[in-house]
């Protein structure tokens, strides 16, 4: 876009908001005012959906007395910003780096049709990942925008939630309140979301989550810490295959674009009442003490925050989910095969790729060994083990508990996207196709990035108007993993849309993780790693 088009968009958008319908909206809050950022889509931006102090569960925020101009977004929460992280961002486009954070981080923001409409939208609620310790909702390709104006029976909601040291802090002072206030942030966020989206003209009864991975796997905790939701009333019936009936629920269904809790690696690093080293660490360098006393947690308290974060990236100190038994469960995969979660429809998927960008960022960081053919086959192998497999895995219990479930990944390598030699269909790659915020890169978008952009928004749309059925009738199989089911996204047969393949030919080696250890750990011998 050249100087004077931008110009000229800066002129023209208060000239659709003067007079425009629908801007001023209602909430249990008071009432907001947003933004219409094209003629056919209005923007609510920072929208407090609740506050908390630190180290405590979310509750709504106090009755406004005035107007609320929802029309910047808010602080976003205080990130873990450590040069792995930052080197991920930047090669990812840059995301979420340079954006104003504090601990009132609480937003909501809603992209919604601005035309009236007889039928109010469905609604997809974006949760944002970053491996719980990083991430925002002030993201370009987070915008939804672009979603809503090529997509009218759709109403977009991003948001920000607690993460790191801030989400899970695993304090040992705080006992049976050890929770992960990040989990509970996104609970409150559902909550206002269905409580409120009517008057933006969103349906409240559906609601479908949506995320990338922590995202993702948020979601997936989601389904685990709610199998027996009951808030929404809603009914869908998918014909031909079977009848399921979604009543009470709060949402009717989930995409998860690679990551998931159940037969995932998230348990496996999750925190305990017994492994709270971290907080200690982190305590003790900020002058708080080593000990686990009241005084300690009194201290950690009235630290400032940005003293917290610097030095949660200076110790190295890792601050992963605790299994709380409230959000996150010990038994998780014991539940995930016994059918304990809640039994609304999955899609779910990964990219081929994931790990390269992991890789190259931390080669970023460290100046390693680089072999590009050692390095490219243990992605492979990482990709295998962290995100291919478990997702198969989660596609299997829920076929195995009748639930409708989608299989899909993402295949599609473009230049705007994966801009090194050593980025395929990296982790988050798809990210800018689903939202169709692909023009926010320097690389102009190639016309095959377009159609499949198109082709994925729709699917994905399709799946959100009607979680059981939206997908069979837009042509896509209900998951096998024997039969040709899984959807391979921008494959080199075709680019602009979909080819399908057997899940066992994708999943082929993970019935032996032993094995794809030990070839992990030979390839990181190699590398000095």
């Amino acid at each position: 876009m050249n100087l004077s088009l931008v110009l000229l968009s800066a002129f023209l958008l208060p000239v659709y908001a003067v007079g425009a319908p629908g801007l001023t909206v209602q909430t249990q809050q008071g009432p907001v005012v947003g933004t219409l950022v094209v003629p056919t889509v209005r923007q609510f931006l920072g929208i407090p959906y609740a506050t908390a102090d630190r180290w405590k569960p979310p509750h709504l925020p106090a009755v406004r007395k005035g107007v609320f101009q929802a029309t910047k977004f808010g602080d976003s929460c205080i990130q873990e910003l450590s040069p792995p992280n930052v080197e991920f961002l930047k090669l990812a486009g840059g995301l979420g780096i340079n954006v104003t954070s504090s601990e009132d981080c609480m937003s909501v923001n809603i992209w919604a049709p601005s035309v009236e409409r007889k039928q109010k939208t469905s609604v997809m609620i974006w949760i944002y990942g970053g491996g719980f310790v990083f991430g925002t909702s002030n993201i370009p390709v987070y915008d939804g925008q672009n979603f809503v104006r090529d997509n009218d029976d759709v109403t977009i909601v991003t948001f920000n939630y607690r993460t790191n040291i801030f989400g899970q802090p695993n304090a040992p002072q705080l006992g049976k309140d050890n929770l992960n206030f990040g989990l509970l942030d996104i609970d409150a966020a559902v909550q206002w979301v269905h409580a409120n989206i009517a008057n933006f003209g969103g349906d409240p009864d559906r609601i479908i989550l949506f995320g990338q991975s922590a995202g993702a796997a948020a979601t997936d905790a989601y389904t685990f810490a709610h199998p027996n939701d009951t808030i929404v009333k809603g009914k869908y019936r998918q014909a031909r295959i079977l009848a399921i009936t979604l009543s009470d629920l709060t949402i009717q269904g989930v995409i998860q674009e690679s990551g998931s809790i159940s037969g995932s690696g998230v348990l496996v690093i999750a925190s305990t009442s017994a492994n709270q080293s971290a907080w200690n660490t982190v305590a003790a360098s900020v002058g708080c003490g080593q000990a686990p006393t009241p005084s300690q947690f009194a201290c950690m308290q009235k630290t400032e925050a940005n003293t917290l974060e610097n030095a949660v990236v200076s110790t190295g100190a890792t601050f992963n989910l605790v299994i709380d038994n409230t959000t996150i469960f010990a038994d998780t995969n014991a539940r995930a095969a016994n059918g304990q979660f809640l039994h609304v429809p999955l899609l779910g998927g990964t990219a081929a790729n994931e790990d390269d960008i992991f890789i190259v960022a931390q080669e970023l960081v460290t100046a390693g060994i680089v072999i590009p053919s050692v390095t490219e086959m243990l992605s492979d192998v990482e990709t295998l083990l962290g995100f291919t497999c478990p997702a198969g895995v989660t596609a299997l219990h829920r076929i195995n508990a009748n639930v409708p479930t989608w299989r899909y990944q993402h295949q599609a390598v473009f230049p705007d996207i994966s801009t090194r030699p050593d980025l395929r269909a990296y982790h988050a790659s798809e990210i800018p196709l689903v939202f169709g915020t692909y023009n926010v890169s320097d690389i102009p978008a190639t016309q095959e990035e377009v159609a499949l952009s198109r082709y994925i928004q729709s699917a994905w749309v399709a799946f959100a108007r009607n979680p059981a059925q939206g997908l069979l009738d837009f042509g896509w199989p209900m998951y096998n993993p024997n039969t040709t089911s899984l959807a391979q996204l921008g494959n080199a047969a075709n680019q602009t849309g979909v080819v399908f393949t057997q899940g066992n030919l994708v999943d082929f080696a993970c019935g032996n993780q032993a094995a794809l250890i030990e070839i992990q750990n030979q390839l990181l011998g190699i590398l000095g790693a």
